[in-house]
């Protein structure tokens, strides 16, 4: 009963540590795009702070060049930013929660067997504490009722028993 216990408590724990692992390989991605997304928002922003020096200038080649590169940058870095949001863990997770789920109600059904064990225990204990009580007290009345009375109800089917006998 408590090695069932155990083991599902050793099940339990199995289960949150791979739901805690398919969540930090899911936390690790994100950061990772979110990271590239920033970098490439940093590369935009040099471009956009170039784009913008040459758009003071008077000749318009350089800076819609630059200006064009910028808005890609920026455009890209938009959809790795939306693909690191949008990082969720797989079909291993469900079946993670459903191991953890089957392993709480095991731990649920061992605790309530122990708690039934530990009763029955405790009430076989109230009744020999009452029975040695009951011999302190009255030790008479207890002698006749432990031993007397099945050593009478002995002997009678005994005698029993050799009178049918042939």
């Amino acid at each position: 009963m408590i090695d069932d216990l155990v083991r599902d408590l050793q099940i339990l724990w199995k289960a949150d540590s791979v739901i805690a692992k398919i969540w930090l390989h899911v936390l690790a991605r994100r950061f990772g795009l979110f990271a590239l997304a920033g970098l490439i928002a940093t590369f935009a922003l040099g471009m956009g702070n170039v784009a913008g020096f040459y758009g003071l200038e008077p000749a318009w080649g350089a800076v819609w060049a630059a200006t064009i590169v910028a808005v890609v940058d920026l455009v890209i870095a938009g959809i790795v930013l939306l693909l690191g949001r949008s990082a969720r863990p797989g079909a291993e997770m469900e079946v993670a929660f459903d191991l953890r789920k089957m392993a709480v109600e095991a731990i649920q059904a061992d605790a309530q067997d122990l708690k039934l064990t530990v009763g029955a225990l405790g009430q076989e204990i109230r009744q020999t504490r009452d029975s040695i009580a009951g011999l302190i007290h009255h030790p008479f009345d207890a002698a006749t009722e432990k031993l007397l009375i099945p050593a009478a109800l002995s002997l009678i089917r005994g005698l029993r028993t050799k009178k049918g006998a042939p």
